[in-house]
């Protein structure tokens, strides 16, 4: 797995952020996950090697933003260029997860139409209530890959009638496992 995060921190947004992991992490490093900053790997998937290939190469999968949420607010100014180095490498899957599934359709580059070849929209849904709300709105968003996190699972959601749209080619599924991990029951998982 690799990780592109172009910017890091984000704010708690809803319950399955009580126990944030990288709230947790960045506690034991001295920094305040709160202040969204644009980091120095912003252009990781440009980057090239001496030989001058890439560093990331073609065929690759990158999961986007796990130290932050792609859609987060203070991130407004930098998206474009994110969504420009998106576009210069079609070679590569770019994994989105949101938990601000309300922002995605406006954060949409001009030239999204029915989505890039190369990404795949996420929304994580920790509970029923967090599934009913950003599933839904993930499927009136124009995209040709979607797919959701049902993570920190931290309550039962029965995602059938979504999955019924024929929309949603990927499920994934993770308990918490940091400071004050609730249970993540395997009937929950089932």
């Amino acid at each position: 797995m690799i990780i592109w995060n172009p910017w890091h921190g984000c704010h708690k947004l809803s319950e399955g952020c009580e126990h944030c992991y990288m709230y947790f992490l960045d506690r034991k490093r001295g920094v305040d996950t709160s202040k969204v900053f644009r980091t120095e790997n912003f252009d990781m998937p440009l980057r090239r090697s001496r030989n001058g290939k890439y560093k990331i190469q073609s065929g690759m999968q990158l999961f986007v933003g796990l130290s932050t949420d792609f859609f987060v607010e203070e991130a407004d100014a930098w998206r474009n260029e994110a969504w420009n180095i998106i576009r210069q490498r079609p070679d590569v899957v770019f994994r989105l997860l949101t938990k601000r599934a309300n922002r995605i359709a406006d954060c949409l580059p001009p030239d999204w139409g029915d989505g890039y070849e190369n990404v795949l929209l996420q929304v994580t849904t920790e509970n029923q209530k967090r599934a009913d709300e950003r599933l839904s709105i993930l499927l009136d968003v124009p995209a040709k890959h979607k797919g959701f996190m049902a993570a920190p699972l931290i309550g039962p959601v029965n995602a059938l009638p979504y999955l019924a749209s024929g929309q949603l080619e990927e499920v994934l599924c993770g308990g918490e496992n940091y400071d004050g991990a609730r249970p993540c029951h395997y009937e929950w998982v089932k």
